[in-house]
């Protein structure tokens, strides 16, 4: 008898396009038609049913390549995945999170099946967002048993486990030169998930019988370094168009509708996710779309704007309505790997601007309105350790600046400053001195107190400011165009020998006059009745 359990065949089926399932004893693969597979543009998505997963197999399918997405569901669900309808380019599988955690020779564990199953990818993006939500939705399923905190607890231990290991299995195949991309939230950012060393996660013994798997500590470490990008998130929003709730609308029916985030903040600011000042540019307020993260990916892993390897960018959501085109795109990621590869010392933020009409409203916009805005939220005026930003002020026309104090011994020291500057074509913040006196003549080699707070709170300034008109959006830069040879088709100038037979001229028309009738001297042809009643009655007074 056939064990259900082997995942290393893998079981090939035809499906509609708006359902893929996952099998709950193996590896079920389901393909859909009009597949564009090619050992060249094979995109490899591990990650758990829906999420930014979801999103960036469907944008990469969209974008013309072929996608194998493989799904890692809860332990013990019948989840099914679900895909809009006319959607081609994408192969689904899926395998549970327990069959992944088994150790390589046991015949019910998954692992190897991945590997063969991912095989020669050209590139790979393994993301960890949907876990919870998976969790949430299989214990929303009629008839199952709602599982305790605890038991919630440990199954989402399982699947970030599992994806690791899935992970580690499909990087071994990806092609020579293929780019892997990690999606992971910019929480992670100098944990000891992110800096420990490989080991086994010692999560699995009472849960999998007491068989245990080597588990990666972190999805960057178990992709391996070698041509591995990453891409952090801050707190993420946005629906699939699997959920049931997926809709443009916040809410029922109203009066006045409102639009959710994801469509009023199509705008994307990337940046280094440390910027040279050591400071993380992700912080607790900092929201990202899962439909510009999953773009972002795509983008990355398609090697389409020749990303470099080792990179780690930080992917932050701003108001707007219009989504980022394909040269806008290619200027973000510029600008940000210029960023990282110039390392200016003492520069903490740069935006740039299409133009800006008045230099002296922007700077006294950002002194009066936006940095004192900003000084007095929690995250600035909570600061009671050390030294804080406490006043901004203008200096010049064109330069504002915000004084960091620190009160010691009943006196308050000057102990460094921002500078930022504003020109016509953008904005440039960069850390400055103290008071010499007082022993701070000289840069900080350290990020000074809050300031990564400012930082991230700038690049929504320029957000405004262009929403406030007091500066434009930066044209992209236009890429040349390849110029198509149109074959002009030759026309013979020879004639035969033969008689020829000539039209013979038509006669010309006389020329018609576009004039009107009081042009041409005609009269009409009977009177109006308004001024025959007026005529009679001026006869009948004289009689």
């Amino acid at each position: 008898m056939v064990n259900l359990r082997l995942a290393a065949t893998l079981l090939l089926f035809a499906i509609s396009p708006s359902h893929a399932f996952l099998s709950s004893q193996n590896i079920i693969s389901r393909s859909h038609t009009n597949l564009r597979m090619s050992a060249d543009g094979k995109l490899v998505i591990i990650s758990p049913p829906g999420g930014v997963g979801e999103v960036a197999a469907i944008r990469a399918a969209n974008m013309g390549s072929s996608v194998r997405w493989f799904v890692i569901s809860p332990p013990s669900s019948t989840a099914s995945v679900t895909l809009p309808p006319n959607t081609s380019g994408i192969e689904v599988a899926g395998a549970q999170a327990d069959t992944l955690l088994l150790p390589t020779d046991d015949s019910s564990s998954a692992a190897k099946a991945v590997a063969s199953w991912c095989s020669s990818a050209s590139g790979i993006i393994c993301v960890m967002d949907g876990v919870e939500q998976s969790i949430i939705a299989m214990n929303n399923q009629p008839g199952v048993k709602r599982m305790e905190n605890s038991e919630v607890e440990k199954t989402k231990n399982v699947m970030m486990d599992a994806i690791k290991v899935a992970a580690k299995e499909a990087s071994k195949s990806v092609s020579f030169g293929g780019m892997k991309v990690a999606v992971v939230s910019a929480d992670l950012i100098g944990s000891e998930e992110e800096d420990g060393e490989e080991k086994g996660s010692g999560l699995l013994g009472g849960l999998l019988g007491g068989n245990q798997v080597d588990v990666p500590s972190s999805l960057t470490s178990a992709m391996g370094y070698n041509n591995l990008a990453t891409l952090r998130y801050g707190d993420l929003f946005g629906l699939p168009e699997s959920s049931m709730e997926a809709s443009p609308f916040l809410g029922g029916p109203r009066k006045y509708p409102v639009l959710r985030d994801e469509y009023t903040m199509k705008g994307v600011r990337m940046d280094p996710s440390k910027s040279t000042s050591g400071n993380s540019m992700v912080g607790e307020d900092s929201r990202s779309s899962r439909f510009s993260v999953g773009e972002a990916a795509v983008r990355m892993a398609t090697n389409s704007l020749n990303i470099k390897a080792g990179i780690d960018v930080c992917l932050i959501s701003l108001t707007g309505n219009d989504e980022l085109e394909d040269d806008e795109w290619a200027d973000e990621f510029g600008r940000v790997q210029d960023a990282v590869e110039k390392s200016i010392g003492g520069e903490l933020f740069s935006a740039s601007f299409g133009s800006v009409p008045s230099v002296e409203r922007l700077a006294d916009w950002v002194a009066t309105k936006w940095a004192p805005a900003v000084l007095k939220t929690y995250d600035i005026a909570g600061i009671r350790v050390g030294a804080r930003p406490v006043y901004a002020s203008r200096i010049g026309e064109n330069q504002i600046e915000i004084i960091w104090q620190e009160l010691k011994d009943f006196k308050t020291n000057f102990v460094g400053k921002m500078v930022i500057e504003i020109s016509e074509t953008g904005i440039v913040a960069r850390r400055g001195a103290g008071d010499p006196s007082a022993g701070y003549g000289s840069v900080s080699s350290k990020p000074l107190n809050g300031e990564d707070i400012l930082v991230r709170r700038l690049a929504d300034a320029a957000s405004q400011a262009m929403d406030k008109r007091l500066a434009t959006k930066p044209a992209p830069t236009k890429r040349p165009k390849k110029k198509k040879v149109v074959q002009t088709p030759v026309v013979s100038t020879v004639v035969s020998s033969g008689a020829v037979d000539m039209p013979e001229p038509v006669a010309a028309k006389p020329a018609v006059s576009e004039t009107g009738p009081r042009t041409t001297g005609k009269r009409r042809s009977s009177e109006k009745k308004r001024g025959k009643r007026r005529k009679e009655s001026i006869e009948d007074s004289f009689q």
